[in-house]
């Protein structure tokens, strides 16, 4: 899910409303949401859709344009799907964008297919699927049975900002401090409303997902001119709950430590006892300071989630929310809410950062927020933002 709040912090990239050129091109490579559900059925089965939501308006003039691949901040924006449940990518789209044109704005977008080993290989060339200059904000149909899209359209991801804000204030809580998150009772107000993003996404036919359960995620990677050779490193990952942004209070090492890897890192430092055992890296960040918040607030063993001590349902929220994926079933209705048993993909309805509050607190807990931002019933579903 969502990384806006990457950006809460000033010091991170000089803060919203900050126009530098450093700080425009990092929002750039900012991934907002990440989709996954159900396009239309054909005559070959259902039709799956992946999407991601990048470089979010954030209160900011206008939704940045995306980074090109060359010069000084060099980007690649990625879809990934796997197909075998081992949490590494069998399959990558690549999406590339030019510079601006100085006169129009208008980039064009181009989009590498990597399949096997080359999906993780961000140095493979892959095949470009997408014709030469194609232009951002059209439909293309490639080939194989894919459409494609790229364009700037306002944001589908919706929250009362406070709400994230809470949680990631406690996640851990400021030494001495109460590890209840302080949680908004009313007055509740979608701050993202009318705001924009810049949208990639992929509908793909069945006889590339097949019928059985998928997995995906996206992710953005900049170009290391430090290194010798220069290197691509990953510096955004998002799929379900916004695990990258509310834990570790966002910060390293923790938000390095899921942002930079992919997901079958996820659960290194889980040990074979997962309530006893001492635990580590990403699992165990969402283990132990999921356990302060549960003990603070005495709700660790309520409900049918409820468990015998805190770090008990500390290892239960490690265990559903990573590795951090969207685990999905062609031709079946698209829902995120781990805390309810929900999770297959996630559509454009569904308020994250609520259903997260209430799987790491053990409370039924929501803002009552719905989606209110108009959306198409077609390919690629996000409107215009203008």
């Amino acid at each position: 899910m969502s990384h806006h709040f990457d950006l809460i912090h000033p010091d991170e990239t000089g803060g919203p409303g900050d126009e530098s050129p450093a700080a425009k091109a990092r929002r750039a490579m900012d991934i907002s949401d990440v989709h996954c559900f159900a396009g239309p059925s054909d005559d070959d089965g259902p039709r799956t859709v992946i999407g991601m939501n990048a470089s979010p308006q954030f209160f900011t003039a206008d939704s940045d344009p995306w980074n090109p691949p060359t010069g000084p901040e060099a980007t690649m924006y990625e879809l990934k799907l796997d197909l075998n449940d081992d949490f590494v990518e069998d399959i990558t789209w690549r999406f590339t964008f030019s510079e601006p044109d100085p006169s129009t704005g208008t980039q064009y977008v181009q989009v590498a297919q990597l399949n096997g080993k080359d999906a993780t290989n961000r140095d493979a060339p892959g095949t470009i699927i997408t014709p030469p200059n194609a232009s951002v904000e059209e439909v293309l149909c490639v080939g194989d049975g894919i459409k494609i899209f790229a364009g700037k359209r306002l944001d589908s991801f919706f929250t009362d900002l406070r709400v994230p804000q809470a949680m990631r204030n406690v996640l851990p809580p400021p030494m001495g401090k109460s590890a209840i998150p302080d949680l908004p009772v009313n007055q509740f107000t979608n701050n993202f409303m009318g705001q924009s993003v810049r949208l990639i996404m992929v509908e793909l036919p069945a006889g590339i997902t097949g019928l059985d359960p998928i997995q995906c995620w996206g992710s953005t990677a900049i170009l290391d001119t430090s290194q010798t050779p220069p290197e691509w490193v990953q510096v955004q990952r998002a799929a379900g709950g916004n695990v990258a942004v509310v834990f570790g209070n966002g910060q390293d090492p923790y938000h390095t430590l899921i942002n930079g890897k992919g997901p079958s890192h996820d659960l290194q430092g889980r040990p074979a006892d997962p309530v006893n055992g001492q635990a580590s890296g990403v699992w165990g960040a969402v283990r132990d300071q999921t356990a302060a918040v549960v003990e603070a607030m005495g709700t660790y063993d309520q409900g049918v989630n409820g468990q015998p001590t805190p770090v008990a349902y500390g290892a239960f929220v490690a265990d559903t929310l990573l590795p951090d994926v969207l685990r999905f079933t062609p031709g079946t209705t698209a829902k995120w809410d781990p805390w309810r048993g929900i999770r297959n993909g996630k559509g454009l309805f569904e308020v994250t950062p609520d259903n997260l509050a209430s799987m790491v607190t053990n409370t039924d807990f929501s803002t009552g927020l719905t989606q209110q931002e108009p959306l198409h019933p077609y390919f690629p579903y996000l409107l215009p933002d203008s």
